[in-house]
C-alpha cells in the first residue's frame, strides 16, 4: 500500500502545480520572524521548499499519511500523521495550510478542529480544494470523479461554513484558474476531436469554470 501511495501521488502527479502558489507564498513571506508553519498533506514539500528560499528563518513542519521523508529537505520537520490527529501541542503554529486534502476525507470538520487547536491565538489557516463545477465537466483527468479517492467538491458557501463553524473568521475566498489552458482552448478542443484526448477538454473546462477554491481564515476562538 505504501508503494502504491508513492507511485500514485508523487511519481504520477509530480508534487503538483497550483495556480494559487504565488498567493500562498506571498502570505507566508509576510509572517513574523521565526514563525512556525505547518503543511498538512505536504507531499514532496514543494511549497515549503519555495518558502524556505525567501524566508529561511521560518520553522517549517509537515505531516502526511505517506512516508515522504525521502522527498523532503532537512530543514522540514516531518511527522507521519493524518490531519485529524496532529502530533503537536496546542497553540504551537502561526500558520497552517492544507492543499487538496479535504476533498479526500470523510469528516473535514475533524481536520479543521485540529487546525484550530494547534494554531496560536490570531493564527491563520489556508485551505484549498477542487471547485464543485469540476464534477460536471467532460470526463478526463480534471473531472472531479476521475480520482476514486475524492469524496466531495467545494463551493464558496461550503468553504465559508467550514471556516466559520470551526472557530475561524473568513478573510478571503478565492476561485482559482490556470489561464494558459483557457487561452489554449481551441487547440485543446482540436486535440480532443483529432486525437481523442480525453484530458484535453477536461483541462480546458476545469480552468474555464474554476479548477480550485481556497479559503483564508483567522482563528478567532478555540474549538473544543
Amino acid at each position: 500500500m505504501e508503494k502504491n501511495f508513492k507511485i500514485q501521488y508523487f511519481e504520477k502527479y509530480g508534487g503538483g502545480h497550483l495556480p494559487s502558489k504565488k498567493y500562498l507564498i506571498d502570505i507566508l513571506s509576510k509572517l513574523p520572524k521565526n514563525a512556525k508553519v505547518l503543511d498538512v498533506g505536504c507531499g514532496k514539500g514543494t511549497y515549503l521548499k519555495e518558502i524556505h528560499k525567501i524566508r529561511p528563518d521560518l520553522l517549517l513542519h509537515a505531516v502526511d499519511i505517506g512516508d515522504v521523508q525521502e522527498y523532503l529537505a532537512d530543514y522540514i520537520l516531518f511527522k507521519k500523521s493524518c490531519g485529524d490527529n496532529l502530533p503537536f501541542s496546542d497553540e504551537m503554529f502561526d500558520f497552517v495550510f492544507c492543499l487538496h486534502v479535504l476533498e479526500h476525507v470523510q469528516n473535514p470538520h475533524e481536520f479543521m478542529i485540529e487546525f484550530n487547536r494547534v494554531l496560536k491565538k490570531d493564527g491563520f489557516t489556508y485551505i484549498e480544494m477542487p471547485y464543485y463545477k469540476r464534477a460536471y465537466i467532460p470526463d478526463g483527468n480534471m473531472n472531479f470523479w476521475s480520482d476514486p479517492t475524492h469524496i466531495r467538491p467545494y463551493n464558496h458557501n461550503s468553504v465559508d461554513k467550514l471556516l466559520i463553524e470551526n472557530g475561524f473568521e473568513t478573510l478571503k475566498i478565492k476561485l482559482w484558474r490556470d489561464w494558459i489552458p483557457i487561452f489554449l482552448g481551441p487547440y485543446l478542443i482540436l486535440k480532443r476531436i483529432l486525437f481523442n484526448d480525453m484530458d484535453a477538454l477536461s483541462t480546458f473546462f476545469a480552468n474555464l469554470y474554476g479548477c480550485a477554491i481556497g479559503g483564508l481564515g483567522k482563528k478567532v476562538k478555540n474549538i473544543k
